[in-house]
């Protein structure tokens, strides 16, 4: 029978650990139960010496396929009027995975313990994100859970489907940068230092095409550590303008004034802006409450600063549409139909039109963009290419004369 290394306190509040045998997590929680013990940590033993490959789904993150099949069958027992906690308890039965079955346990014992559903997500950043906490939260406050996770299901399930139209599209890009990669890896590792001894028999200068990539070759380790270097100065320089709130600022400003990548990303925040809000106001959720919610939920911090400043217009009784007219810069068309759907009173339905507009418009960008880089990158590996086989064969040439000669 599997062993757990507990931690709990005890009915005086003393703190308790040790080891309990129960064939599951939750069974093993229920026994710490019955000997008076509300066990805070669960563990089971060996669990430490896990290697990173074989550790579960949910042990320092969640996908995001995973987390909206999670919500989708949260939200079919919740609706079902199943009350949360049994249906947290059902999760964890039915569970395939030993850390997911760990997860919805804890998730169980802290609702049971009296925290709320949002205050227990909020214990696993890792696992949900902050807009999944939002959302709920403004669920829980509108007293319409049970709809809000059908929502959100919903939501994650539309998001997931156009991350995997993304990366489609990626694919065969992928394949041809890479295929062009190892081509030219063999040029130059193989048949160039191949060649270049022969011109040095005959006492005949390199060509200076070979001699560049005989240099190349000479240097790699060189090469090497400066692109590692220059990538980890990227990267450092992005995590700082990242975690500084003014150099954040100021780089997604830079984004939406970007040519075409600009007008893309208005578009996806448009999109997921709506989705949000239009899924909550759905669910019955205040206006004043799901703005918030998908303030929470924006990733470019310029728009989500604008919708801040909208929500504080919110609570001096402005409308949507004015709110947002005044800070921030959306589509004036997404404008002009949330305007309409405030003035027949169907603002989540119209909401909900925006998003599925302006979602269908960042995938014929990007369809668009993909049908135009797939051409280019076939026209410019094939110039990289076509350049090297011309230097070779001139190289080759070269032999000839002076085998001739």
């Amino acid at each position: 029978m599997p062993s757990f290394q507990y931690r709990a306190y005890d009915a005086r509040g003393s703190l308790a650990q040790g080891h309990v045998e129960a064939i599951s997590a939750q069974a093993a929680t229920d026994a710490l139960w019955a000997q008076g013990l509300t066990a805070f940590r669960l563990q089971g033993a060996g669990q430490e010496g896990v290697r990173w490959w074989q550790r579960e789904l949910f042990a320092g993150g969640a996908r995001r396929s995973d987390l909206a099949a999670f919500t989708r069958e949260f939200a079919t027992l919740v609706g079902a009027g199943i009350p949360l906690d049994d249906s947290l308890r059902i999760l964890a039965d039915q569970a395939t995975s030993s850390g997911i079955r760990a997860l919805v346990a804890d998730l169980r014992q802290d609702v049971l313990n009296g925290m709320t559903l949002s205050d227990a997500l909020q214990k696993r950043p890792k696992v949900f994100p902050a807009d999944y906490i939002s959302i709920i939260r403004a669920g829980e406050a509108a007293g319409a859970i049970g709809q809000v996770l059908e929502e959100l299901a919903a939501l994650l399930q539309r998001r997931e489907e156009v991350r995997a139209k993304l990366r489609s599209a990626l694919v065969y890009p992928a394949i041809l940068l890479g295929l062009s990669a190892i081509s030219l890896a063999i040029i130059i590792g193989v048949l160039i230092p191949s060649i270049a001894p022969v011109f040095a028999q005959g006492g005949k200068p390199l060509p200076p095409a070979i001699q560049v990539f005989l240099t190349l070759q000479a240097h790699w380790l060189d090469l090497v550590i400066g692109l590692a270097t220059a990538a980890a100065a990227v990267t450092w320089a992005a995590r700082l303008a990242s975690s500084r709130s003014s150099l954040r600022l100021l780089l997604d400003r830079g984004k939406l004034a970007a040519p075409v990548a600009g007008r893309l990303l208005l578009q996806q925040e448009t999109a997921r802006m709506a989705r949000t809000l239009g899924t909550l106001l759905r669910a019955g959720v205040p206006l004043l409450q799901a703005t918030t919610s998908a303030c929470n939920g924006m990733v470019n911090c310029h728009l989500a600063g604008g919708l801040e400043r909208a929500i504080a217009l919110l609570r001096d009784g402005a409308s949507l549409h004015r709110a947002l007219q005044s800070e921030m810069v959306l589509p004036a068309v997404a404008l002009r139909m949330i305007s309409i759907g405030e003035e027949a009173g169907r603002l989540d339905q119209m909401l909900l039109t925006v998003a599925a507009m302006f979602e269908q418009q960042t995938q014929r960008s990007i369809d668009r963009l993909m049908t135009l880089l797939t051409p280019a990158l076939t026209m410019g590996v094939a110039v990289l290419v076509g350049s090297l086989i011309m230097a070779v064969m001139n190289a080759v040439l070269s032999i000839n004369e002076l085998a001739v000669r």
